[in-house]
């Protein structure tokens, strides 16, 4: 239902004055920058003190006051909060504010295994619409128009891209030739399906996760299946092989950028037309990078990712663990932005599942069926056989009840007679990498 006219009206304002500048911010000087980030760090810490429960029994504790935090360096005085603690416990981060229009739900999650709430409020969902002009305007660039394009999204049924376009279309008044057309397809289908609605479609853009499209453009180059070419592909939730971005740049002529965008910090980073690794929002959602101790390591040394969103007034993630690894990079992009350089991240390593008719599917297919088992801090998959897949879960004691309700989403999705043995354990081992990798198919890399 579309709100009244004057609602719209104001918002249609609030996301203009947001958009308004956003494809020159990048070129500014980094003193501009700096600055306009200390505003956003001054800003959030003191409203996350005076109504967020975390935070403000945190600062209490630690003796600290909101004047104590001037720039993002002095976010590192706050905890580190890992997504285990923090899905246990969502709601010590929503603030108690007041605020005008609706706050979204979204389920983060989706390519790490367990979905965690995030709550967003409407000004912060219209302010990123205005940030991402900044990656936008390279794409409109190279589509050749800035509006009116068409654009595929080939994405999950845990995701919140449709409902993020609900807010924009019944908020605002913006003429139908002023936006992009979408077209929303599932990640859960198959290449061949999807290619078929993509020639109908006709898209400027395809916008998937990287395992995805990777699957997608290896199908079409080894099966030589017409195609109707896009402009720019476009990757922003898993890593795509850097084989399969040198095939569609190189085999099919088209662009591919990529984002660092997640559920909890909807705009980190993101591509430009150099290709040099992602141009990072530090005034939005300074990050810092840790190694394994918890110190921070200098330029060009990995580490793991740790962000802050300084956008989000609903649930707020300050010194937030994303589980990603990678470095930020010493030398300025060729492209003249001065916002800073991380590498291309290491990724998250999935694999699809096999099913006995032979067909393989993405993992998320797996992912979802724990979406509404809210009492799991970690799991893991492992699919031995097309017909067999053991599931462990930890922290958790012996639930008879979990275990039949998983089994019996098994069996509805992938048929009655597949085998699904859960284990309640303590632990779960992590990859060498340091990582849980929540589906694993041995039937895949068996085949590999």
């Amino acid at each position: 239902m579309k709100a009244p006219l004057p609602e719209r009206l104001l918002w249609t304002i609030y996301l203009a004055l947001n958009w308004r500048g956003q494809g020159r911010f990048p070129y500014r000087s980094p003193a501009t920058i700096a600055r306009a980030q200390s505003r956003r760090v001054r800003r959030m810490v003191a409203h996350a003190f005076n109504t967020v429960p975390f935070y403000r029994d945190a600062m209490t504790r630690a003796k600290l006051t909101p004047a104590d935090f001037r720039t993002a360096a002095d976010l590192a005085r706050l905890p580190i909060i890992d997504r285990s603690n923090f899905r246990t416990s969502a709601k010590a981060f929503e603030s108690s504010s007041s605020r005008w229009g609706v706050d979204l739900d979204v389920h983060t999650g989706g390519t790490t295994g367990l979905p965690r709430p995030i709550k967003w409020n409407t000004a912060a969902i219209f302010q990123s619409a205005g940030h991402s002009e900044r990656e936008r305007s390279i794409i409109a660039g190279i589509v050749g128009r800035f509006v009116n394009y068409r654009e595929s999204v080939i994405g999950s049924t845990l995701g919140s891209e449709r409902d993020i376009q609900a807010i924009y279309n019944t908020r605002t008044l913006l003429p139908t030739w002023s936006r992009v057309a979408y077209q929303h397809l599932s990640l859960l289908d198959s290449p061949e399906k999807n290619v078929e609605l993509l020639n109908q479609f006709k898209p400027d853009v395809i916008r998937s996760y990287g395992s995805y499209l990777d699957r997608l453009f290896r199908y079409l180059h080894t099966s030589g299946a017409p195609f109707h070419r896009p402009k720019v592909v476009f990757y922003d939730a898993d890593a795509l092989p850097e084989t399969t971005r040198r095939l569609i740049s190189d085999r099919f002529g088209i662009c591919v950028l990529s984002a660092y965008q997640a559920g909890e910090a909807f705009k980190i980073g993101f591509e430009c037309e150099q290709h040099t690794g992602l141009h990072l929002n530090v005034d939005l959602y300074p990050i810092r990078i840790l190694d394994r101790a918890g110190h921070d390591v200098p330029a060009g040394e990995s580490g793991e990712v740790i962000v802050s969103n300084l956008v989000n007034r609903a649930t707020v993630v300050l010194n937030y663990r994303l589980g990603d690894v990678a470095r930020v990079l010493a030398e300025p992009c060729r492209c003249g932005r001065t916002l800073p350089l991380l590498s291309y991240l290491e990724g998250r390593t999935d694999d699809w599942v096999v099913l006995t008719s032979g067909e393989t599917i993405h993992p998320q297919a797996v992912r979802i069926l724990f979406a509404e088992e809210s009492g799991i801090p970690q799991y893991q998959v492992v699919q031995r056989r097309p017909d067999h897949f053991t599931v462990a879960i930890a922290g958790v004691p012996q639930n008879d009840a979990m275990a039949a309700r998983l089994k019996r989403r098994f069996a509805e999705r992938f048929g009655e007679t597949i085998r699904t043995d859960v284990a309640f354990v303590d632990t779960i081992e992590l990859s060498a990498g340091g990582k849980l990798r929540p589906v694993v198919s041995l039937v895949r890399a068996a085949n590999e």
